[in-house]
C-alpha cells in the first residue's frame, strides 16, 4: 500500500508539472496575458486564452450598421489586410466553383466596378478569356502531374510545372499570379483615385487599344492563400452558402494593379525614353526581378541584373549609404525611403540614381516577403523634364514636382510618409 501511494503521488506531481508547463506556454502565446507586469493565475490564463481565440475566429459577419464583412477575420484584421493593399482590393473566391464570396469596397477605384457586381459572381468572368485555364490551375487543391510551363515571378526564370513543389498546391499554400481583370465604368469619388486613373491609364496603353464595344482590361497581380471554408466553429448564412455552393476551400488573395507590366512612357505624337525601371530585391540587396526598360535607363537586359546585389553596382563611396538604407527600410515596414547614389551603367559610367523602396510584407504573418525600388536616372529624368517644359508643360501629370537642378542632385535621403 506504502508503495502504491508513492507511486500515485509521483504520478500526480508529473501531470501538475506537465499542467504547469502547458499554462505558462499558453500564458506566452496570448498577448493580453504576457502584457502583464505580474503573472496571472491558472484561471486568469485559461479565461484570457478563451477571449483570445474568440477575437481571433471574429463574433459574426453583419456589423451593427448591417455592412457585411468576412466572418473569418477581425475588425482590425480586416482593416490591416486593407491597409497593406494600399491600391488594391481584398477578395475570396471559391476553389470549386470560381464563385466570388467576398470582395472589399476598395474593388470600386481599383477597377472601377461596384462590390455589388463582383460578390456572388464568377471570377472567370472578371478575367480575360485567355487567362482562365491560369486561374483554374491557382485555383487546383489536387496535384498536377502536367508539364504545362509556369512563370517564377521571384527570379523571372519559366519553370515547368512538374518542377513545382508539391508544398504548392497543399493547404494553406501561396498563390501569386498576374491576370488581366476587366474594368468596369462605376463613378469614383475624384480627390483619391488620381493615382489609380494613372496607373490604369498606362496599364490600358500597355495592353493596347480595346475595340469600341469590347471591354477593357487591366493587369493585376494576385497574391494569397487557400483556405478552409467556412473556418471552423463559423456557421454561414444561406446567402454565403448559396455563395459558396458547398466549396471546401478558398483563395483568400488581393489584388493590385500590376505598374511593371507597363511600357516606357508614351502617348501618340512621341516616343519618350523611360527615366526609371522598376526592380525587386531580397533584404540583402539582390536583384530578383528587374523591369524590361532597365534597358533604355542603365543599359543592362534584366537578365545581367538577377542574382546580383545592387551594392556591386554602386559607387565604393556610395556602398555605406545604400547599405544602411536598405537596412532601414526593413525596420520602416511599409514606408517609402528614397536614397541618392551613383550606380554603374552598362558602358560602365558613373550615373546618378534616385531609387526610392519600401517593403512588402507578407499580409497573414507579417514577414518581408521582399524590397520593391524605383530606380530613376536623374540626369534622363533632367533632361526629359526640360524636354517637356519647352515643349508646352508636363504630359499626363508625371513630372508635377518640377525639374531637378544640378543643385539637387546630391546624395540624400528621405522617408515619405
Amino acid at each position: 500500500p506504502i508503495l502504491s501511494t508513492s507511486n500515485h503521488s509521483e504520478i500526480e506531481r508529473r501531470r501538475r508539472n506537465k499542467m504547469t508547463a502547458y499554462i505558462t506556454e499558453l500564458s506566452d502565446m496570448v498577448p493580453t496575458c504576457s502584457a502583464l507586469a505580474r503573472k496571472p493565475d491558472k484561471l486568469t490564463i485559461l479565461r484570457m486564452a478563451v477571449s483570445h481565440m474568440k477575437s481571433l475566429r471574429g463574433s459574426g459577419n453583419t456589423n451593427a450598421d448591417g455592412s457585411y464583412k468576412p466572418s473569418f477575420l477581425t475588425d482590425q484584421e480586416l482593416k490591416h489586410l486593407i491597409l497593406e493593399a494600399a491600391d488594391g482590393f481584398l477578395f475570396v473566391v471559391s476553389c470549386e466553383t470560381g464563385r466570388i464570396v467576398y470582395v472589399s469596397d476598395s474593388l470600386t477605384p481599383v477597377l472601377n466596378q461596384a462590390q455589388s457586381e463582383w460578390l456572388g459572381s464568377s471570377l472567370y468572368d472578371q478575367l480575360h478569356p485567355d487567362d482562365t485555364e491560369k486561374l483554374r490551375e491557382q485555383l487546383s487543391t489536387a496535384e498536377n502531374n502536367n508539364t504545362g510551363r509556369m512563370l517564377d515571378l521571384k527570379t523571372g526564370t519559366v519553370k515547368k510545372e512538374s518542377q513545382q513543389s508539391s508544398a504548392r498546391m497543399s493547404m494553406g499554400a501561396r498563390r501569386s499570379f498576374i491576370c488581366r481583370m476587366r474594368c468596369g465604368t462605376c463613378p469614383v469619388e475624384p480627390l483619391s483615385m488620381n493615382r489609380l486613373n494613372f496607373l490604369r491609364n498606362r496599364n490600358r496603353n500597355g495592353l493596347g487599344a480595346a475595340k469600341e464595344g469590347e471591354p477593357q482590361y487591366v493587369v493585376v497581380h494576385c497574391t494569397g492563400y487557400i483556405k478552409s471554408w467556412p473556418p471552423a466553429g463559423v456557421s454561414l448564412t444561406d446567402d454565403e452558402a448559396d455563395n459558396t455552393q458547398g466549396s471546401r476551400y478558398c483563395l483568400v488573395a488581393i489584388g493590385r494593379l500590376q505598374v511593371t507590366c507597363c511600357p516606357g512612357d508614351t502617348d501618340i505624337n512621341s516616343i519618350s525614353v523611360p527615366v526609371e525601371f522598376i526592380s525587386r530585391h531580397n533584404c540583402q540587396g539582390m536583384f530578383t526581378f528587374v523591369d524590361h526598360r532597365c534597358m533604355a535607363t542603365v543599359g543592362y537586359q534584366p537578365q545581367d541584373l538577377l542574382g546580383k546585389n545592387i551594392l556591386e553596382l554602386a559607387h565604393p563611396e556610395d556602398q555605406g549609404l545604400l547599405r544602411d538604407s536598405f537596412q532601414q527600410v526593413v525596420k520602416l515596414k511599409g514606408q517609402v525611403l528614397s536614397v541618392m547614389f551613383r550606380f554603374r551603367s552598362k558602358s560602365r559610367e558613373w550615373i546618378w540614381m534616385r531609387t526610392s523602396s519600401f517593403t512588402f510584407q507578407n499580409p497573414f504573418s507579417e514577414e518581408i516577403e521582399y524590397i520593391i525600388c524605383t530606380n530613376v536616372n536623374v540626369k534622363q529624368l533632367q533632361h526629359q523634364q526640360q524636354t517637356e517644359l519647352e515643349g508646352g508643360g508636363a504630359r499626363d501629370g508625371l513630372f508635377e514636382a518640377g525639374p531637378i537642378t544640378l543643385s539637387q542632385v546630391r546624395l540624400s535621403t528621405c522617408v515619405s510618409t
